[in-house]
């Protein structure tokens, strides 16, 4: 198309050129000059447009290829994210799996502390109670008793006779009667005193704490052997040392 246009140009240009007057061969010259140099226009313009178009489709191609190279680019940073957020979902998870098996151990030995086991204890059976002996006791006291003896008269008579006796000797008369009288009187009652004592006994009230709680007094002639804090038991009126 292009051409064509160039070939009517140079046809117009040989018409106008006819017209003022040079002659047919130098117009004819003139065309052909003109048609070459059109020619090779056209040829130039056409070159420039196809290197144009190699440029456009090179650019074209250049563009193509950095998009590409930025889609992979991305592709591979959204991969490295990916991956480091992958990487770090894995870190969170481990460290909270240690957190929950630490704190699980931690639970552990704070109930292995906190927790006692039974201990089996043994309640021995209660002790019968003691079989209280109704006569047994300890000695709490130990009291000599000395008693005299009964007069028979004896004593009395062989006293107011000496007594008599003795009084006889004095004053005269009437008071040698008194005197005897009151010596007889004297006498006698010295004599049955001193008949008591030649017959009296000597005897010990032993007290027993008896027990069962209770106090008995024990008439004991002879305490050897006993003594505050003896064992002993009571059998009538008697005492035996346990």
């Amino acid at each position: 198309m292009n051409k064509r246009i160039f070939a009517a140009a140079a046809s117009a240009l040989l018409l106008i050129a006819a017209g003022c007057g040079p002659s047919a061969d130098e117009q004819a010259r003139q065309a052909a000059d003109a048609e070459a140099v059109a020619t090779q226009q056209a040829e130039a313009l056409k070159a420039s447009q196809d290197e144009l178009a190699k440029a456009q489709a090179a650019t074209l191609a250049a563009q193509e290829q950095a998009r590409q190279a930025q889609e992979q680019a991305d592709k591979l940073q959204q991969a490295e994210a990916d991956a480091a957020a992958a990487k770090q979902a894995q870190q969170a998870k481990a460290v909270a799996a240690r957190r929950a098996a630490q704190a699980a151990r931690d639970r552990a030995a704070a109930e292995a502390r906190a927790y006692q086991p039974p201990v089996a204890t043994y309640t021995p059976p209660p002790a019968p109670p003691p079989v209280l002996c109704s006569d047994c006791g300890t000695v709490a006291s130990v009291e000599e008793v000395r008693e005299k003896g009964q007069g028979s008269g004896l004593g009395a008579i062989a006293g107011a006779i000496a007594g008599g006796v003795i009084g006889h000797q004095f004053g005269g008369g009437k008071g040698k009667d008194v005197a005897t009288a009151g010596g007889a009187v004297l006498g006698g009652v010295a004599g049955h005193q001193i008949e008591r004592g030649v017959r009296s006994s000597t005897y010990y009230n032993v007290g027993v704490t008896m027990e069962d709680g209770s106090y008995r007094t024990v008439k004991v002639g002879d305490p050897q052997g006993i003594a505050a804090g003896t064992r002993v038991r009571v059998v009538g009126e008697n005492l035996q040392i346990r």
